[in-house]
């Protein structure tokens, strides 16, 4: 009689359970980071692609696991927690986030017409939610960073913020974790949003440390344009809790999102999809709104422009159409066009002045000067003036047109849509040259049309902008600050306007 064949060695069926393991853990991370960039990129149809494969692999994996052929008797902690992060990380990533059972054996994501995933109920037999899966996980092998990571995703997705908090900072109480350490600036953003009323202490103290956060991926990786777009983000957010009057802060904004882009301050980034961010729309957005607010309108209008091609969903049309709106009232205004700007009208508005100045100087002394707050500003012409910030200087002007752009309904500029800052306006001055005015920080009605208007350290942009076959030119003073502006000879008080903003992401 023949022998029956021998068992095969024990170490023999560990190899190939563990092999098995890996190949599934490398399909699940293939497929969970076609997913994310896909939907990070607004590729709708790759993302449902890449989340039907990510069902069916749960489905696979589900299959395996009531078989027995996942959790062999005898693995060790670290093997089972590996097995229960592979089986929770699918059904995180296929959206099954509460009960797998009933979602996977019911309809377990988007079937293309005619698609059939076969008797689901047959197939899958789930009784463990995913996050159930993954705190097991993570309590059987504490140093399992995915585990923790997915598990904070599916709290946050239920809006457990502080769960998700904890699950980061386990993560990142062990070693620095780039992906962690972006995640977490993300999730102070969103506190400071939800738990913190806007300009106060708290809500500051949260963006301060989204902002910690970020500067600390990047130091991990200075080529990674995701940790710089998180870096742009929250400087962006800090600007508005700070009570938007900080230029310099939109500046460093706006240079981080340019290194999101290009991966990197070198571009060395630039040729790793994973790296580089120049095909994700909200880079191109959030760019765009920054540059409208420091009045770098044809980048704003080139930045929306691209975003609306990567994602047409993107509310770009409305941020262009005021664009253009505030555009074409200035350049109309300073050139003259319009009822308002009759030559009549202007030359009388600059003679007013020039009868101020002589009663203040009646000998007409080369010179004249404005004191405020004990300091001495020498009074010039808008034609005098230099591109950028005029220190020590001063331009009187009265307002000609209320140039703030209106909506549909006649409301102003978008403000509250659109997160517009800004007040518009044509000026003349004491030569009779027409100008543009950009006031931040005040509310509509704060600069009266019949006052004279006195510009401290004026901050001077000359505007050249070409776009479906019209130039708007035209010279312009930005007032960041209320302290920047009088009105009547006084500063405006009572009419400090809070801050808004208009993000793709917080």
């Amino acid at each position: 009689a023949r022998e029956p064949p021998s068992e095969s060695p024990p170490r023999c069926r560990v190899m190939t359970a563990l092999d098995a393991l890996a190949e599934l853990e490398a399909r699940a991370e293939t497929l969970v980071r076609a997913y994310e960039s896909a939907s990070d990129k607004a590729q709708h149809a790759a993302a449902d692609d890449a989340r039907r494969a990510l069902t069916d692999l749960a489905r696979e994996v589900g299959t395996l696991n009531e078989r027995g052929a996942l959790e062999r008797p005898g693995a060790s902690a670290s093997e089972r927690a590996r097995v229960l992060y592979l089986r929770g990380r699918l059904l995180e990533a296929a959206g099954v986030v509460h009960d797998a059972k009933s979602s996977l054996e019911g309809d377990a994501g988007p079937h293309e017409p005619g698609q059939s995933h076969g008797d689901t109920k047959k197939d899958i037999s789930q009784k463990d939610s995913a996050e159930d899966l993954l705190k097991r996980a993570a309590k059987l092998d504490p140093a399992l960073d995915g585990a923790w990571l997915t598990l904070a995703q599916t709290l946050w997705k239920k809006n457990d913020l502080q769960g998700a908090r904890n699950c980061y900072d386990a993560v990142l109480a062990r070693r620095p974790h780039k992906k962690a350490l972006c995640a977490v600036s993300m999730l102070c953003r969103g506190l400071a949003k939800s738990r913190a009323e806007p300009g106060s202490d708290a809500q500051k103290h949260f963006v301060d440390e989204s902002l910690a956060f970020a500067k600390a991926a990047v130091r991990l990786d200075v080529d990674d344009g995701h940790a710089w777009y998180q870096v742009g983000t929250a400087t962006m957010s800090l600007f508005f809790a700070r009570g938007a009057t900080d230029k310099k802060t939109l500046l460093a904004a706006l240079k981080a999102y340019e290194n999101a882009a290009k991966g990197g301050p070198t571009g060395a980034g630039g040729t790793d999809p994973e790296k580089h961010m120049r095909d994700h729309p909200d880079v191109h957005f959030n760019r765009a709104v920054i540059c409208r607010y420091v009045e770098r309108y044809g980048d704003a209008l080139l930045g929306f422009r691209e975003a609306a091609r990567l994602d047409p969903a993107l509310p770009t049309l409305q941020e262009v159409n005021a664009v253009l709106a505030a555009l074409t009232k200035l350049d109309d205004g300073c050139r003259g066009a319009g009822a308002t700007c009759k030559p009549k009208r202007v030359a009388a508005m600059a003679r007013a002045l020039r009868e101020e100045d002589d009663a203040v100087l009646p000998e007409k002394a080369e010179s004249a000067f404005v004191t405020h707050e004990g300091t001495r500003y020498v009074t010039k012409r808008v034609s005098d003036l230099n591109d950028g910030v005029n220190v020590g200087s001063a331009v009187k002007a009265r307002a000609v047109v209320d140039a703030t752009a209106t909506d549909a309904a006649g409301h102003n500029g978008g403000a509250e849509q659109l997160g517009a800052l800004n007040l518009h306006y044509v000026a003349v001055d004491a030569a009779g040259a027409r100008f543009a005015i950009s006031v931040y920080g005040l509310e509509d009605g704060a600069v009266r049309m019949s006052s004279t208007l006195t510009l401290l350290n004026p901050d001077v942009r000359d505007v050249d902008v070409q776009w479906n076959g019209r130039r708007y030119a035209f010279r312009l003073v930005r007032v960041d600050l209320p302290k920047q502006i009088l009105v009547g000879g006084k500063m405006p008080v009572g009419r400090i306007a809070r801050p808004r903003m208009a993000s793709t992401n917080l």
